[in-house]
């Protein structure tokens, strides 16, 4: 299968588009062929569904749980939707994390439950990423029960957006037939894993509304 919707390259990328690549560089470590699909036909969504994706996802840029607990969830989520492009890159982005490959076939095989590698938390987060990519969730007090014992509020609601998102972009990549890059292009998501910070990120979303307008100017004077 080839990919449904043609992306936006690097090279022909402009204005609120070319800052979504630069953005994606930056705190994702890459730019994955989804954002270039979503830069290329809707760069206003682009820019915040990354923003979106690097808060969630990354350590430092929002999210106050430990990165490895909402790498678990984004590993398990891909795995149970059984989308390849998206458990190449959640797998390989966990190994960033350090995860080991052991550890990545247990989240696959279920035998997370009974090995020792993993916590109590780390085990509570599993469940719970299960009961709501399969909607049982509501349906499940033991899953909830172990959230609640083990984790806070704020530490609950950043897991399950992590299972949540990476359901959403899940169905995307399955949906569109997205490509899977190279492996040596996957491995620069390891660039991002440290080094970012908030102020960072905002810093840059800041340059976007100077960015849109020039070019709303520029498309409304053709």
């Amino acid at each position: 299968m080839s990919q449904r919707l043609i992306g936006l390259s690097h090279e022909d990328a402009t204005g609120t588009a070319k800052m979504v690549f630069e953005g994606s560089d930056q705190f994702l470590g890459r730019t994955a062929n989804l954002q270039r699909i979503l830069a290329k036909h809707s760069p206003y969504i682009a820019r915040w569904f990354g923003g979106l994706v690097a808060s969630v996802r990354q350590p430092g840029l929002g999210a106050t749980t430990e990165a490895r607990l909402r790498g678990l969830a984004s590993i398990k989520t891909s795995m149970l939707n059984a989308c390849d492009y998206c458990m190449s890159h959640t797998s390989m982005y966990g190994r960033g994390l350090g995860m080991s490959d052991e550890e990545i076939e247990a989240i696959a095989d279920g035998s997370y439950k009974t090995n020792d590698k993993f916590s109590a938390r780390d085990r509570a987060v599993l469940d719970w990423t299960e009961a709501m990519t399969l909607n049982k969730a509501q349906r499940d007090p033991h899953a909830w029960k172990a959230m609640s014992d083990n984790f806070t509020e704020t530490e609950i609601v950043e897991i399950s957006m992590t299972c949540a998102m990476f359901n959403m972009i899940n169905r995307l990549n399955d949906s569109f037939w997205t490509d899977l890059e190279s492996l040596e292009h996957n491995k620069l998501q390891w660039n991002a894993v440290k080094g970012h910070t908030i102020e960072d990120i905002e810093a840059f979303a800041g340059k976007f509304a100077a960015v849109g307008a020039a070019e709303r100017a520029a498309k409304a004077a053709e």
